[in-house]
């Protein structure tokens, strides 16, 4: 039987919450989800306005009736809002509580992350790869198992940063 290979690379990092973080403001499901809600909360302000205008009293609804309607219709929207900023900064807290050193075993076609606050590193194969996404502080390689967040201070340059989201991309692709 023959030993497995060696990794083609290996980066060490420090993975902190701020990192998460940019991950949580990126995620391709979570930005859908996002929009959906803003979209229900939209048509949940006027379906309240339509609601409240008919139960306000006269003297109510006629001083300032276009700045109660503004407000009435934003409340939905304004709750909503607060409510996923609250949400995007408890994923980003469940995903990296505190900063943590990471070991990115690098293959051609495959990649291992190995965190202190993890027992089990997480694999991902190149078929695996849904979407790779590069800022210009991180690449990001999501999939339905996992993240693999990588800061841009992991590479020694911004093409070494380039080269490895581009390999990725065709990977995945």
């Amino acid at each position: 039987m023959r030993a497995p290979l060696p990794p083609k690379a290996v980066l060490t990092y420090r993975l902190t919450p701020a990192d998460a973080l940019a991950w949580e403001r990126r995620d391709p499901q979570m930005r859908k989800r996002n929009r959906v809600a803003i979209g229900s909360a939209l048509f949940g302000g006027l379906g309240l306005l339509s609601v409240t205008v008919r139960h306000l009293p006269a003297w109510l609804s006629s001083l300032h009736s276009n700045a109660l309607a503004v407000l009435i219709l934003c409340l939905p929207l304004g709750l909503v809002m607060a409510f996923q900023r609250v949400d995007l900064h408890k994923r980003a807290r469940l995903r990296v509580a505190e900063p943590v050193d990471v070991r990115l075993d690098v293959w051609e076609r495959r990649l291992a992350e190995h965190r202190a606050d993890r027992d089990e590193p997480l694999v991902l194969g190149a078929q695996a790869v849904r979407g790779v996404i590069e800022t210009d502080a991180h690449v990001f390689l999501h999939s339905r198992g996992g993240t693999v967040i990588v800061p841009a201070t992991a590479f020694a340059d911004a093409r070494a940063k380039d080269d490895f989201a581009g390999h990725w991309e065709q990977m995945a692709g």
